[in-house]
């Protein structure tokens, strides 16, 4: 099967510092690719290298077979590639409704009309609301983004992702700020079985219950470099990984 998503050799350095140390990844249609390792590893650096945030010194990048080195940010938004960040990033005075509007509108080029409210625009309030229902948030559609919980701004940060129409979703930390058994994580982890049927997921994650769970394959990254790649129990029965990473804790089964 061609991976949606193919990485190869990529490098970053800031000076002496080897970030993300020639890092081999491939993303597969239908796909949970995890990305675990300890803060400092180079996770976050690596996704932003993906999304053409942060330009790589070395390496290839290729989406569906095509390369996408020489695209910019925007350009690889539009060529399938969607991205949620580890702080929440929507706008807090906006409903839900809102919130996926802006981002369906700006993804499908609809320009601004000053005597037509974008709320009031059926090709694009049919899309935002097929969005919001996929992401369980219908009866929060006009409840302003400030007064959701944490987890649900997480849950309409998603949606706003998918209106791009993405083929790959890179998910840094959805369950970042969520308690261990919180309602909002186990939302998420069935949010994100639901998900991935529709698109390959590279997901960074710190929670390992979720990762056990949810992840087909899971990359170990220490120190920039991938020191493991395979199942859950590959990951669960590396030395290598425990000495690294996971150490003495409890690994889930």
């Amino acid at each position: 099967m061609r991976p949606l998503l193919s990485i190869r050799g990529l490098v970053k350095r800031y000076g002496g510092l080897l970030v993300t140390d020639h890092v081999d990844l491939d993303i597969l249609p239908g796909e949970i690719h995890a990305v675990i390792g300890p803060n400092g590893a180079g996770k976050t650096t690596l996704i932003s290298q993906i999304m053409g945030e942060i330009p790589c010194d070395e390496g290839a990048i290729s989406l569906d077979g095509r390369p996408i080195d020489g695209l910019g940010m925007a350009q690889r938004v539009r060529a399938g590639i969607g991205r949620s960040y580890q702080i929440t990033s929507v706008i807090q005075r906006f409903t839900v409704l809102e919130n996926v509007v802006l981002a369906v509108q700006g993804c499908r080029g609809h320009g601004f009309h000053f005597w037509t409210p974008a709320v009031e625009t059926p090709a694009l309030t049919d899309r935002a609301d097929e969005l919001i229902g996929l992401m369980g948030l219908s009866a929060w559609r006009d409840t302003p983004a400030l007064s959701l919980s944490y987890g649900q701004q997480r849950q309409l940060e998603i949606a706003m992702a998918l209106a791009a129409e993405p083929k790959v979703l890179l998910l840094d930390e959805p369950m970042a700020g969520m308690g261990h058994g919180d309602t909002g994580s186990d939302m998420m982890v069935e949010l994100l079985r639901r998900l991935k049927s529709r698109y390959g997921i590279l997901l960074i994650e710190h929670d390992m219950d979720a990762v056990f769970s949810l992840a087909d394959r899971i990359s170990v990254l220490f120190y920039g470099k991938v020191i493991c790649c395979g199942d859950v129990e590959t990951i669960r029965r590396s030395p290598e990984v425990r000495e690294a990473y996971l150490g003495d804790e409890e690994v889930p089964a």
